[in-house]
């Protein structure tokens, strides 16, 4: 079988998008004899090199870069920078195919699109392959607008136009004529799927279990011979990339509200544009909370950490899954996540959902303070 294979984020140890363009490239070079992989280097600068140490010795790398000044413009676009940049570049796409001689319709037998959220861009692969399919379709959850005052003005306001680009993309024809044509569409989950339309939504189903992780590569068994927990301290641990939608202030809050007498530890381990947000808050309110900066932890070390904490917290605001909560629960770590964070299918006992119904922020905040504080007086007395 001959693959084309389109992503536009594709790197190890990135983040959701960037890591489901890379797995759906090894799940596709481990059944095609010959996979044409098409990638930027702009957003994946490692992706040869990566490839290179990857044993994936039938794909060939095509790299579709704008020119540095172009890829300057179309990323400075206010709250849709990244978007403009990953839309314009499917069409780039579509002219340098066409270049290198694949012209021919049908000249692969599959081609698959992947891009997290990937609905909101047309792609023109079905033009060059046999079998077309989009995998996965992802981006289509919101959050309550009555959330809204856990994310600063800004980040309101880029919300909103988030929300309102999930409906404004679907009157697109390119993308419309992309879903049109692909034999099968895979959704992320129900929310994404809901949104899509009708025709849409007959060819499309939910692949709940798209965010898979592996033991081998992390060190559990090491770690937890290793890391030691203290009783006396509740210690916990929150890993992505600092975006305000990712609900940290959900945390910082509750943990400004705990009584005096809970010892904690909040260690975020994460870079990212809302960081001086958090700095600000948490030396207002005198907070334990320590940062980790990504880039200094290789991947297989996240194990000392995931282990060595009493409780992962997750509190998404859009409705939607990411490796870390996967990472987390394959260490037996015990969540705490909110009842609309998409998280359902990996919660097991033990772990800590938030209701939210009827609930304002305050309310919402009061009860993961309540929770983390149970949580602190359970294991200090089961250490008795």
């Amino acid at each position: 079988m001959r693959a084309a294979i389109s992503a536009y984020a594709c790197s190890e140890n990135r983040g959701s998008e960037h890591e489901l363009g890379w797995k759906c490239l090894k799940e596709n070079a481990s059944e095609a004899e010959e996979v044409h992989f098409f990638t930027n280097r702009s957003s994946n600068p490692g992706i040869e090199a990566q490839l290179e140490t990857s044993g994936l010795n039938n794909v060939t790398l095509h790299l579709i870069d704008f020119t540095p000044r172009m890829e300057k413009l179309l990323k400075s676009m206010p709250y849709a920078g990244y978007q403009v940049a990953a839309y314009f570049w499917e069409f780039k796409l579509f002219f340098y195919m066409w270049s290198q001689g694949f012209c021919k319709q049908e000249a692969f037998d599959l081609g698959v699109k992947s891009t997290y959220g990937s609905y909101r861009w047309p792609s023109f692969l079905w033009f060059f392959c046999r079998k077309f399919r989009v995998d996965p379709l992802s981006g289509g959850g919101g959050f309550p607008l009555r959330f809204r005052s856990f994310f600063s003005l800004k980040a309101q306001r880029k919300e909103l136009f988030r929300m309102l680009m999930q409906r404004v993309s679907l009157l697109d024809p390119f993308v419309l004529l992309t879903l049109w044509k692909a034999d099968e569409l895979r959704a992320g989950n129900d929310a994404t799927r809901v949104i899509l339309p009708a025709f849409a939504r007959k060819k499309c189903i939910v692949k709940r279990d798209f965010l898979t992780v592996s033991a081998e590569d992390f060190l559990v068994e090491e770690a937890r011979a290793m890391v030691s927990i203290d009783p006396e301290l509740l210690k916990i641990f929150h890993t992505a990339k600092l975006l305000e939608w990712k609900g940290v202030m959900v945390i910082l809050r509750a943990l400004a509200q705990l009584p005096e007498d809970v010892r904690y530890e909040f260690n975020i381990m994460g870079n990212g544009p809302a960081r001086p947000i958090y700095d600000d808050y948490i030396q207002e309110h005198s907070l334990n909370v320590n940062f980790i900066d990504p880039r200094q932890v290789p991947r297989p070390d996240l194990s000392f950490y995931y282990l060595s904490h009493d409780l992962f917290v997750f509190p998404t605001l859009h409705g939607e899954s990411g490796f870390a909560p996967v990472e987390a629960k394959l260490h037996g770590m015990r969540l705490l996540t909110l009842d609309f964070s998409g998280l359902d299918q990996n919660l097991t006992e033990g772990d800590i959902c938030i209701e939210t119904i009827d609930k304002n922020t305050d309310a919402v905040v009061g009860s993961v303070a309540q929770s983390l504080a149970n949580l602190y007086y359970d294991l200090k007395q089961t250490s008795l």
